[in-house]
């Protein structure tokens, strides 16, 4: 019993539990189980001279299989269960009849088949089939009392009798075992099913408040940083307005000072809409064949001013005919984005290196610097919704969502990003895409 409760409960017998209902599969397993016993019935009843009720077991082996058949490969298993509950009465009110009536064991029949049919059917359909199978015992019952002559005693001996008493009562307790066994099994599934989706649910509301409460603090330092700098503006712009208290010489350093101001909050501002974007309108990369050398020289033009600018020098190497599968956009952005945090990060008199080569069937970009370099707090929140205030050399303003934007970008492309970097020895950033031909 217990090799036989193992092939049933497996998924290639009864079905998938995520393909068929638990009605279905403990209705193939009734189908598998009545197969099977309803074999061993046929010979015995012939032996003891049961003929009628041999028959309709032969009846039954088929139907078994037809049923099994019609539910578990033709799914149709809604068909099967009405053609189960309907033949399953009229075969065990006739067999009542040939088979000793209230003598033999039919009543255990008509027991076995009101729980199979209540296992195996709709709920809301228990209003109909439960009083079906009730009315058909007192009726045959009554049929019975009042015409005894309907029904005879088919055994021809007191052994025979005992012999199929057992059989029947195996047979009805093998059923009835299964399909309670079924029950709490599938029971246990849901309810394992249930925690782990709560288990779920719990983890992804911690996630989401998590990312809630990074989120909440990142646009409380957006809010902050922007309105830092835009009152600097304000106050330089007064300042200008007021011709006649400022020399020549400070107005030449105000609108320098102004400048340098209002470019870093335009970046600030250019990568978190970048980054907004990607969040509410889920952004897609629009993948074309893209020459690395061409794409470097090209989009670091501007870069290329900041650094001479600031005195630091911004050297760019690839190889030739360099080829990735990228979107031009965002490569421009996640490269500029890291460009720029080098030229910031850098002191005057340092330098900034771009170098593209072709390793294996990649290209490995490497931006690296002689900066400041990162301490093992700072490491550990960059690409990560951790953003805080940082800044530069010059006190060029950050807060972190240039390089969270690098990291969604060149993820949606299909590339990889890591850095290294030592406080006080300055940073390399790594980009990985695939080469094409």
């Amino acid at each position: 019993m217990l090799i036989l409760g193992k092939k049933l409960s497996g998924k290639t017998l009864i079905g998938h539990p995520k393909l068929f209902s638990s009605e279905e599969r403990i209705f193939n397993t009734v189908c598998i189980i009545a197969f099977i016993t309803m074999c061993f019935e046929v010979p015995f009843n012939f032996f003891v001279g049961l003929y009628i009720p041999a028959l309709l077991c032969v009846f039954g082996v088929f139907l078994s299989a037809g049923l099994y058949y019609l539910s578990r490969f033709k799914r149709k298993s809604n068909i099967g269960i009405k053609l189960f509950c309907v033949v399953t009465n009229l075969l065990f009110a006739i067999n009542y009849f040939f088979n000793s009536g209230i003598a033999g064991p039919n009543l255990l029949l008509f027991c076995l088949g009101f729980l199979l049919i209540v296992a195996i059917i709709p709920k809301e359909q228990f209003k109909f089939w439960v009083p079906i199978n009730i009315s058909i015992v007192i009726l045959i019952l009554v049929l019975e009392y009042f015409n005894p002559q309907l029904t005879t005693n088919n055994y021809n001996s007191e052994t025979s009798k005992v012999v199929d008493f057992a059989i029947t009562y195996f047979v009805v307790v093998l059923l009835t075992y299964f399909t309670i066994n079924y029950i709490r099994e599938n029971y246990d599934y849901e309810k394992n099913l249930v925690i782990q989706k709560n288990e779920a649910i719990e983890e992804q509301n911690l996630i989401l408040e998590k990312l809630n409460t990074e989120k909440d603090k990142l646009f409380s330092i957006v809010t902050h940083d922007i309105r830092t700098p835009l009152n600097s503006i304000q106050g330089y712009l007064e300042i200008l307005a007021d011709e006649t208290s400022i020399t020549d010489e400070e107005r030449t350093l105000f609108r320098q000072q102004l400048l340098e101001i209002t470019i870093d909050t335009s970046k600030m501002l250019t990568n978190l809409l970048s980054w907004s974007k990607t969040q509410l309108e889920g952004t897609r990369a629009n993948l074309t064949r893209l020459e690395v050398k061409t794409a470097l020289i090209n989009g670091l033009n501007i870069e290329k001013n900041i650094a001479i600018k600031k005195g630091v020098q911004l050297a760019v190497f690839s190889e030739n005919d360099l080829f990735i599968s990228a979107d031009m956009n965002m490569f421009e952005i996640v490269i500029r984005n890291l460009v720029n945090n080098a030229i910031k990060f850098t002191k005057i008199g340092g330098e900034v290196i771009v170098n593209a080569t072709r390793k294996d069937d990649e290209c490995l970009i490497t931006i690296k610097d002689n900066g400041l370099g990162m301490n093992p707090e700072l490491q550990n929140s960059l690409f990560k919704l951790t953003a805080s205030s940082t800044y530069g050399t010059n006190n060029e303003r950050g807060i972190g969502i240039g390089l969270l934007l690098c990291k969604d970008f060149t993820d949606m492309q299909g590339g990889k990003i890591w850095f290294e970097s030592k406080e006080g020895s300055g940073s390399t950033f790594y980009l990985s895409f695939k080469t094409i031909s």
